[in-house]
Order: structure tokens, then sequence, then C-alpha cells
């Protein structure tokens, strides 16, 4: 744990930008000290919860404690990404529009607590002794099985390859290797899903960036909109168990806990189909980009008057109104292509200009009396979800007198200098254009882009290039919904199904190799984003639910030949005594 928090403040400490430490450098030795106590903390915590229930007594109540284990997980989880993104947009610190430094230390200072906390209860807790090294002897075990079945042929008289190795190790043992094995060989097919639901603070926020956060009287930021499933979890875990779970016993249905795991990854599958028909409908609202074969151009006229241009090759005629932009999208290009437009205005010199265009790339030029300003644009919305602005201001203002205030937050969001300014992402919200002692109102929402003009008597224009995000959020509810039923079904299921089967001497392992399928499913997303890189979202989010399905019936096949084992029952205690404990132990669990 302590690795764990000192590495979260290692990486709020690189987010400082006053110190001006070497923030790649920095930053992956913080999340390798965040992996590392994450290896060292998931494993053994839930491995030493469940070995507080004594078998077989308590072998009834691993199931509540490990969905009571999940649902504290969840509260943590809905506090950390409904807190988090707060203090990174909300709060402000070391002159940043945002505070990555409080949004990482946070973190490790509530681990800082929460260890001490966890320490000072020792006493109470059931710490059984470490029984030697338990994962070498078993990765040894294994290794000397195989050199004597593959190399020296030992298979012949044994019915199992491990057998062979009976003379090094203890039959009980051997024994436990064995049930392992089984175990694992039905873990191979678990990274998929893993795969599938480690994407929703990847794919599906970034769906999210596209669409409206507005609902209601609220707005979404759409990395808290990874809140909905753990949220969803903390209401289904106390359906599930009190009513669904006993409901379905009773009528024989979903009571095998293989079967729970299958039902889990066939919705994980389909809350991935619902995730590309959505990705369909928001690509009806995405920008054109520039295209191969094919260059954008944008014409700002930032003069006091309107400005006609002309190309007879190109089938141009149009007049740019004072403070407004020409915009066309399909300008035949090969790499590079020199497009003249002939100008006429009654403020500026008739002339033939020579535009300078490149293929798939969006240029845009600002004219301005007789001198035109050339620049690389990008149409594009922001990864964030934040509006984006530039701001294009004449050289005859005096630009100290500009800001740009939002009165949601009353604070100036940006001062503006006298020409062309970068592309800035702002907060979606209302604002007021402060010129000299004019003010002008304008809106800008979410995904939008828009470029703001200045001319030379403070007149002021607002044009959208790209529209904000029109389609809401309330689209993603079904496949976050789904996805959460999946993870109740899957995960709990998984990591209890994992412990109880597991050997005694072998229940660290045996989780921290449930775990391990985790980062499986990690490796699974690279190569299936570097295979497919050149597929639409929605084509891969196809592809992730057919292999989800293929995996499911891998793992249903191969269940139908496992054997659970079955629970231990008393039989030595008196029908009182039995009674008694029964009742103490659930008031303990809760």
């Amino acid at each position: 744990m302590f690795i764990y928090a000192a590495g979260n403040i290692l990486v709020a400490v690189t987010a400082i930008p006053v110190l001006n430490l070497p923030a790649n450098t920095y930053t992956l030795l913080g999340l390798f000290m965040i992996t590392l106590g994450t290896g060292g903390i998931k494993p053994c915590t839930t491995a030493f919860g469940g070995e507080q229930l004594q078998s077989p007594e308590h072998q009834k109540y691993l199931a509540i404690y490990f969905s009571i284990l999940y649902f504290v997980l969840c509260v943590g989880s809905v506090i950390a990404k409904i807190v988090s993104p707060i203090l990174r947009s909300e709060v402000q610190c070391f002159g940043d529009k945002d505070c990555y430094s409080l949004a990482f230390g946070a973190p490790g200072l509530v681990v800082l607590l929460s260890m001490v906390i966890f320490v000072s209860a020792q006493s109470r807790y059931v710490i059984n002794k470490p029984n030697g090294t338990v994962l070498f002897d078993f990765v040894k075990c294994i290794f000397a099985g195989l050199k004597a079945t593959l190399i020296k042929g030992k298979m012949n008289k044994n019915d199992h390859w491990l057998d062979s190795v009976q003379h090094k190790y203890d039959k009980s043992f051997i024994r436990d290797v064995k049930k392992t094995l089984s175990l694992l060989k039905l873990f191979t097919v678990i990274p998929m899903f893993w795969a599938l639901l480690d994407q929703m603070g990847s794919r599906w926020t970034l769906q999210a960036t596209k669409m409206n956060g507005s609902l209601g009287f609220i707005t979404v930021k759409p990395d808290q909109l990874q809140v909905i499933a753990p949220v969803c979890i903390l209401i289904l875990i106390p359906l599930s168990q009190k009513y669904v779970y006993p409901y379905l016993e009773k009528r024989n249905i979903l009571k095998n806990p293989l079967h729970r795991l299958t039902v889990g990854g066939i919705l994980a599958g389909f809350a991935f189909i619902a995730s590309a028909f959505v990705e369909i409908y928001i690509k009806t609202t995405y920008p054109e980009l520039p295209q191969a074969g094919y260059s954008q151009i944008r014409i700002f006229n930032g003069n006091p008057c309107s400005v006609s241009i002309y190309n007879d090759e190109q089938n141009i005629i149009y007049t740019i109104p004072s403070l407004s932009l020409y915009t066309n999208k399909h300008i035949p290009a090969r790499e590079t292509e020199n497009l003249t437009l002939t100008l006429g205005g009654n403020c500026i010199e008739p002339r033939n200009e020579t535009f300078w265009l490149e293929e798939n790339n969006a240029v845009s030029f600002y004219l301005t009396g007789d001198k035109v300003t050339r620049l690389m644009d990008n149409v594009d919305k922001s990864k964030s979800g934040l509006p984006v602005v530039r701001f294009f201001v004449s050289k005859q203002v005096n630009a100290s007198t500009i800001s740009l205030f939002n009165e949601r937050r009353n604070e100036v969001e940006c001062l503006i200098h006298s020409g062309i300014s970068k592309r800035t992402e702002v907060f979606a919200s209302e604002y007021s254009l402060r010129v000299n002692s004019v003010s002008k109102d304008l809106s800008m929402l979410s995904g939008g882009v828009y470029a703001i003009m200045v001319g030379d008597h403070y007149e002021t224009s607002i044009n959208i290039i790209t529209e904000p995000n029109s389609i809401t959020m309330a689209w993603l509810l079904p496949q976050f919904i789904i996805i959460s039923v999946a993870e109740v079904l899957f995960a709990i299921t998984g990591n209890a199904f994992s412990f109880k089967e597991s050997p005694d001497s072998m229940k660290a392992v045996m989780t921290a190799f449930f775990l391990l399928t985790e980062a499986f499913g990690n490796v699974i997303i690279i190569v299936i984003t570097r295979v497919f890189v050149n597929y639409t979202q929605e084509t891969q989010s196809f592809i992730y639910s057919g292999l989800m399905f293929a995996s499911i019936a891998v793992l249903y096949y191969m269940s139908r030949s496992y054997k659970i084992k079955e629970e231990k029952t008393e039989k030595s205690r008196s029908n009182s005594e039995v009674l008694y404990q029964r009742v103490k132990q659930v008031e303990d669990v809760l």
C-alpha cells in the first residue's frame, strides 16, 4: 500500500509545473510504482479477507463476502470518478486552468490514511503463517512434470503427466497443482472479458466526448460518465444477493457459477454491439475532415467591407461578408495545389491572389487589407470534449482591452492579443467578449470549434467551424447498464469461484492468476488496436463482440467437464449449536 500511495504522490508532484521535473520519466516511474503496489494489494487483500471466513463452516458466506468486497470497491470507484474530474477541472492551481496535482495527490493521501486504519486492527485478524514459497514450488513442479513427460517419456505408466514427479513432491501438493491447472485452463478465455470491460474508461469515454453532456439540470463531463457502472453495481449487488439469485436458484437457474460467468460474458458482448450502433449514430454529427485527393480551404475576411472571390475553373463565385468566412471542403489537390482567386472589394485593392493548398489538410487564410496570412488548421473536435476557439483580431485594434469573460465561473477565461491566436480549449459556458467598453454575449458548447473575429472598429462576430455536440449522452446508458450487469455476474462470481475452488495452499496464488487475466485483457486491447488500426470504431466494437462470444463458447465447452468442489458440512454439532453459529456468522459478516 505504501508503494501504491508513493506512486500517486510522485505523479502528483511531477504534475507541478514550477518544479520542471522530467515529466515522462517521473510519470512512468510513478505509474510503475502504482502497478507494483496494485499487484501486491489486490491478490493478497482478496485472499486475506476470504481467509477470515474459516472453512468449512463459513464457506456459504464466501459469496456474500466477495459481494461486499466488490460493493466497497465500487463505492471507492464512484467517489473517485466523481471527485477526481472535479478536482482536475474545477480547481485551478499553479496558474493553470486545471489541477492534475490535486487529482493525483488526493488519492495518494487517502491510501496512506486507509493504511493506518487497516494496520490499527491487526490484532483482530486471522493471520495464517506463510507456508514456504508456494508460487516457486508450483512453477518448479510443472516444469519438472513437463521435463519428465516430454523429454524422458515417463508418461507410460501414469494417468496424469504430473504423476511422474511423485518422487519429488508430496501427493497432496501434486493434487493441488492439478486442481490449480484445471482452473487456469478455464481462465485462458477470461481475459477477453476484461478487454471489453476496461474500455469504459477509454473507448466509451472517447464516445462521450463527441456527445452532449447536458442532462436536464446537470452537465456531465465525459470522464464522469464512467460513474454509471459502479452506481449500477452498487444497486445490483444487494438486489442480486437478496432477491435475484435466491429466486433463480429455487428454479435451478444460474445456480452454477460457471453459468453465471457465461451469461456475464454474453451480456458484455451485447454491450459492445449497443456501443457500435451508438457510434454509427454519432458519426452522423462528426465533422467532415480532409480526405486524400482533396484539400479544405477557409478564407476569413477581416476587412470592414465584403470581399468577392472568383475562380472559373473551380466554379467559385462567392462574396464574403465582413468578419465572416468562405469554406470549401472539396478542392481537388495532389500533394500541393496552387489556387488562384480574383479578389475584389470596396476597401481592398482588386487583384489576383494565389492560395497554396495541401492534400489531406485544412488550410485557412486571413485577409486584412492587402495582406494574406496562411495557417494550417484543424477542424476536428477536441478529444476532451471541450469547445475550441481561435481568435482573429485586426492589427488596428488595441488588444490590451479585449478579454473573454466566463459568466458562470465569474472570471476572465483568457486575454486576447492582436493577430491570429492558437486553438484554445475553453469551458463549455456562457461568455461575454469584452472589447473596449462594448460587451458581446456568446455561448460555446461542448465539441464545437469556433472562430471569433474582431474588426477595426471593435465589431465582433463568432463563426462556427464545427458544430457542437448535439446527441445526448443518454444514448450511452443502455451499454453502461448492460456491462454493469455483466460485471456483477462475471467479476464477482469469478473472484469467489477462483478463491473457493482453489486449494487451501494456493488461495493467494489463484487470486493473483485471476487478477492477471485482467492484465492480459489490456494486452488484447493493444493488439487489436494495432492490428485493426485502420478500421472504424464501430467495426472494432463488432470485432470485440465476436471475440467475446467465441471466448464464452469455449468457456461453456470446457465448463461441461469441470467438477465444482462440493461444500463440506458439519455433522458433529447439534442443530441448536449449528443454528446459533450461523446466526452469529451472519451478524459478523454484516
